[in-house]
């Protein structure tokens, strides 16, 4: 987990604003600090992922829950226990150009994703969805927002720690912005480009051991 005091103490130091005069605790820092899961949440999905038993909509189209940024994979039908697979959707339509409108049943088989639109994905055959006796429901697996933070004391933020110095970074960019006045934009653009610069060697890291098809 990551400490966020570990992370604001951090902060804190840097900015030679240890009594947090400057850069108030509560007005500053943990805003800051929130926007950040939220922005890294966004770019690296990964980051904080949930797994849980969904119910589908009647039909195709289907989306995450809303404190998902974009879904990571479908498990399992829960009623059956039957794999759910990933098929490309323009083999999908190559292959049936009406099975959006097959037979609607309770188990799905396959789902189909288009990163353009990570909270949306499609369901073949389409979804009974919630029906007198009966209720379609799927495991998935997806990135989410971790809860906000409250700056109270000894608080986690549930994610690896491998995160502490990127979200470090992105509040001392943060805060360099708003002393404008003394002209630390500079500063807030090395620490935004830092920040950037860390998700994306912890993606191509990830992408270098991650387990080949």
């Amino acid at each position: 987990a990551v400490q966020v005091d570990a992370v604001l103490n951090s902060v804190s130091v840097t900015l030679l604003d240890t009594v947090r005069r400057s850069w108030p605790l509560m007005s500053d820092l943990v805003p800051y600090l929130n926007e950040a899961l939220a922005a890294t949440a966004a770019l690296k999905p990964d980051m904080y992922t949930r797994k849980e038993f969904v119910a589908l909509e009647a039909g195709t189209s289907q989306t995450i829950p809303d404190d998902g940024v974009a879904l990571l994979d479908i498990i399992q039908n829960e009623v059956s226990g039957r794999v759910v697979t990933q098929v490309d959707a323009a083999l999908l339509n190559e292959a049936n150009r009406f099975w959006p409108a097959a037979t609607r049943e309770l188990d799905v088989q396959h789902f189909a994703f288009d990163p353009r639109d990570p909270r949306r994905f499609d369901v073949t055959p389409p979804s009974i969805g919630t029906t007198s006796g009966s209720a379609a429901s799927v495991e998935i697996l997806y990135g989410a927002v971790p809860a906000q933070v409250t700056g109270s004391s000894g608080e986690d933020i549930p994610i690896s720690a491998n995160f502490g110095p990127i979200l470090t970074n992105y509040v001392l960019g943060k805060c360099y912005a708003k002393n404008s006045k003394k002209q630390d934009l500079t500063k807030s653009q090395m620490y935004m480009n830092a920040w950037g610069t860390m998700l994306g060697l912890k993606s191509k890291g990830q992408i270098a051991v991650s387990p080949k098809v």
